[in-house]
């Protein structure tokens, strides 16, 4: 296997997973295969630029969050609607306990869901990437800095309005 296709298929899940969330429910697969694309061409050119600051994942990481948000701004105009697809579980809204949920209680679960995914897209661009980074990636706050190149206060404070944003959006589901 050519270096190139081992630097590919070691971080492809992961930086497709990334893509796929800082483009939002709304991204074709086609928009995320064609920035996932980008993001490893543009990281194989700039390999030699590569000074080793920092872990490689973590310079990966910056470079796809940086065309991911270029192509996001790229395509906003377009987010219209939130398509159905599984939450990473450290966010589910799901309150079911039973294992085999009623048709009514499956519902509902899918609608806090929806409700959920449609909120982060709505975030600011900055509040957004730092909670896609933090809670779907499980990145440390220090590692989400280095990525997005910010400070660790900023990424707290951007964390802390975020979250304050999201339960203000979903405070109906508290209630429910």
């Amino acid at each position: 296997m050519s270096a190139f296709g081992e630097l590919v298929s070691r971080h492809e899940k992961r930086i497709y997973a990334l893509v796929s969330r800082i483009l939002g429910a709304t991204a074709s697969a086609d928009d995320v295969d064609d920035t996932v694309q980008d993001v490893f061409v543009q990281a194989w050119r700039a390999l030699p630029r590569f000074r080793g600051d920092s872990k490689f994942s973590t310079w990966l990481y910056r470079i796809a969050t940086n065309m991911a948000i270029k192509q996001w701004h790229r395509r906003k105009r377009l987010r219209l609607t939130v398509a159905d697809e599984e939450l990473p579980e450290n966010l589910r809204v799901s309150m079911m306990t039973d294992p085999s949920p009623s048709p009514a209680d499956h519902a509902e679960s899918q609608a806090r869901d929806r409700a959920l995914r449609a909120s982060i897209d709505a975030l600011p661009e900055k509040q957004r990437t730092v909670v896609l980074l933090h809670y779907f990636e499980d990145y440390s706050c220090e590692e989400v800095a280095q990525v997005i190149g910010c400070s660790v206060g900023t990424v707290w404070s951007r964390l802390h309005y975020a979250c304050r944003k999201l339960r203000g959006n979903l405070e109906w589901l508290q209630q429910a």
